[in-house]
């Protein structure tokens, strides 16, 4: 291929999410969070907000609601809510989740989690699910709060346990926030797996990973996310960055992560696993679109997408820019190819996971967001670093480190 090629594939090595609002990952309506009244750089400032709270220098006045929204009506969670129009209870395996519909509540709050309410009770804590620990379970009701009336693919609180945000862990600037670097996934309590081409420069002592994370923009959620620092930093032995072969890197946290509702594992697929016949799912925090105009997400969203076969992505791939000569690596598996349905810049580095109709309460990784042409072009598949192809050297760094399998296969 020629350098040109290979300049203008580099140049689209970018992680991809998702715009699409007229289609759906799940049988319930979507909206999203209304941020036009938020500039780009706003909302990439609060998407790289601080450690230990929201940057406040991200705000502008026209940006920062008041909680006092309504007459003696008040915003407040909406488990601290008594009033008799106050949201329904849902009933999910014996527990209940505060349900919130958030194209019918009519007055706005700063946050999706709160609602307008009269009779305010402080001391009502948030009724959770039972937990137990297992590996690549989705909460696709979420945690605490189930929203209903999203319409733009934004995922519930919860939903995606195993989603990880990789940051830097010093800001730059009296005034600076750590910066948000791309997304990953937790594969173990102190394992978590994320793009090569990310990593290939950075040391462990510069980043940081954000565990449990949902709304950027706000600290309001009912599970607090927790921080890590990073201990090492591991790049698959065959990564090739010209090439991005073997896109894979593992961080090795400071210490284990407490799991539960909101931080746990993705089980991962047996070596050279083959997803063809599996429904998937690419969730992160990236762009709507592949411009300087897209916009990055203040909440996780998720799209579902089709596993392509190797050879219908490189056929797909040669019409491209790429030339008729290109050869896709054995080490990438595709997804997608449905026209504004996509993984975008900001999403590198975020899981493809995937279930087989036989276990639909069982998801794989399948692969690691690596790079593509544009975002959501019809006819293009992303392109995903293959995690089975991976294990092998996955299995051994965990046997070496910890002395014990990750959780592969179900297991």
């Amino acid at each position: 291929m020629s350098t040109l090629g290979w300049r203008i594939l580099l140049l689209v090595v970018v992680a991809r999410a998702l715009p699409d609002p007229s289609s759906s990952s799940s049988s319930r309506d979507r909206r999203q969070v209304d941020t036009s009244n938020l500039s780009d750089a706003e909302l990439l400032c609060r998407l790289t907000s601080a450690v230990d709270g929201i940057n406040e220098n991200c705000d502008t006045p026209a940006s920062k609601p008041d909680t006092a929204v309504s007459g003696n009506c008040r915003c407040a969670p909406a488990w601290q809510c008594k009033d008799d129009t106050s949201p329904s209870e849902l009933t999910d395996g014996g527990s209940f989740l505060t349900q919130v519909n958030v194209r019918t509540i009519g007055i706005s709050c700063p946050t999706p989690e709160e609602v307008c309410c009269f009779n305010i009770d402080a001391s009502l804590q948030p009724q959770t699910l039972p937990f137990s620990p297992s590996c690549g379970k989705r909460n696709s009701q979420g945690i605490v709060t189930n929203f209903v009336g999203f319409e733009n693919r934004q995922s519930q609180f919860g939903e995606f346990p195993w989603m990880a945000a990789v940051m830097t862990s010093q800001t730059f600037g009296p005034d600076a926030a750590p910066l948000y670097i791309c997304g990953g996934s937790l594969i173990h309590s102190q394992i978590v797996l994320t793009a090569a081409h990310y990593m290939q420069d950075k040391t462990a002592s510069e980043l940081a990973v954000r565990l449990g994370e949902w709304n950027f923009r706000e600290q309001s959620e009912s599970v607090p996310h927790q921080e890590y620092g990073i201990q090492e930093v591991l790049i698959h032995p065959k990564y090739v960055g010209t090439v991005l072969a073997y896109d894979v890197a593992l961080l090795i946290l400071d210490q284990p992560a407490t799991l539960g509702h909101t931080v746990d594992t993705i089980c991962l697929p047996p070596p050279n696993y083959d997803f063809r016949d599996h429904t998937c799912v690419v969730s992160g925090w990236g762009k709507d679109m592949f411009s300087e105009t897209g916009k990055f997400q203040q909440i996780l969203k998720s799209i579902d997408l089709p596993p392509v076969d190797h050879n219908s992505c490189e056929r797909a791939m040669r019409t491209t820019r790429l030339g008729t000569s290109f050869n896709l690596h054995e080490s990438f598996l595709c997804a997608g190819g449905e026209a504004g349905k996509d993984a975008c810049e900001g999403d590198g580095g975020s899981p493809l996971a995937c279930f087989k109709s036989t276990d639909p309460n069982k998801y794989y990784q399948a692969g690691v967001v690596s790079w593509g042409i544009g975002c959501g072009q019809a006819g293009l598949p992303g392109v995903y670093a293959d995690v089975s192809k991976a294990v092998p050297w996955i299995n051994t760094i965990i046997q070496e480190k910890f002395g014990h399998d990750v959780r592969i296969g179900g297991k």
